[in-house]
Formats: C-alpha cells, sequence, structure tokens
C-alpha cells in the first residue's frame, strides 16, 4: 500500500465526508448526550476559507490513490494573554481515517506531516483535545508522543439527582 499526504483542494470536500460520517457516529454512539447523530460538513465557502486561510492546514492522506484520512489543524497564536507567555501552537481540531483503512499508518503519516507543518510554522508545540471514551484515539496520540497537559472535567447533573 502507498501512502501519501497532500493539501487538500476544493474537490477534497465531497471526498472526506463518508469518512466524516464515520467519526460523527462514533462520537454519537460514545456521547450520544453530546453529539448529534449528523455529521458536520462544511459548506463549501467555509472550506474555501480554510484553505485560503494562512492559519489553517487541511491535509489529506491517500493510499493507492484513495482518499483514506484527513486533518484540519490550525496554528493558534498565543498573544498578551495574563498567564503565558506569548507562543504560536499548532492545534489538531480534527483528524480522522476511514475504517477500513486503520492501522496501516495512515494516521501515522498525516501526524508527522502536522508535525513537519508546526515546525515549519514555528511553533512550539502540537495540541488536540480527544474525548476519554476514544480509547484507540488516546492510545495513537501516546504512540505518537503527546502527553497529557490538563484534564477537562465535568459534573453530569442528570446522574447527581
Amino acid at each position: 500500500m502507498t501512502i501519501t499526504t497532500r493539501r487538500a483542494v476544493m474537490d477534497d470536500r465531497i471526498r472526506i465526508i463518508p469518512i466524516q460520517k464515520e467519526i460523527a457516529d462514533l462520537h454519537h454512539n460514545g456521547r450520544p448526550d453530546l453529539f448529534r447523530t449528523e455529521a458536520h460538513y462544511y459548506s463549501e465557502n467555509d472550506f474555501f476559507a480554510r484553505l485560503t486561510n494562512p492559519d489553517h492546514r487541511i491535509f489529506i492522506a491517500e493510499a493507492d490513490g484513495e482518499v483514506a484520512g484527513y486533518v484540519f489543524a490550525m496554528v493558534r497564536h498565543i498573544l498578551n494573554h495574563p498567564s503565558y507567555v506569548d507562543f504560536d501552537t499548532f492545534y489538531i481540531d480534527d483528524i480522522c481515517v476511514a475504517e477500513r483503512h486503520r492501522r496501516h499508518g495512515i494516521a501515522t503519516a498525516l501526524f508527522e506531516r502536522c508535525i513537519t507543518q508546526a515546525r515549519e510554522a514555528g511553533c512550539r508545540n502540537i495540541e488536540l483535545g480527544v474525548y476519554c471514551f476514544n480509547g484507540n484515539a488516546i492510545a495513537f496520540y501516546g504512540a505518537m508522543g503527546m502527553r497529557p497537559v490538563m484534564q477537562r472535567m465535568e459534573l453530569r447533573l442528570e446522574e447527581t439527582l
């Protein structure tokens, strides 16, 4: 299997819809109290805005010429914060590989592309959020060298009545 990564183009908006549906289903199944059953798809205008924004990155992974995964990421500029020093961070907003293409190195190729882009952009680190029910993703991120920085916690009020 030949895996390549590349910058997205407008035609990829439609090509990633089946993968976006898979990740929406995973999130809905993990936390139906939080996530809708339908996937979020970018409009043509929103997708174009991300493609043309110099702080945003969209990458496509192809396996033997077929779209197998994607990543949406951005450079976040932390400036004049009351607690933090100024720095840039590379934030991975969404990374997903089609289920039938998982465990073939595609997510690794996308993540490595993000590392390269973060370094080229002068970022200090790479950040992302992952829900605790997504054990496979947590294991993958750990294997890529990511470590927890903080925990976001909740008290589900319907469970305390």
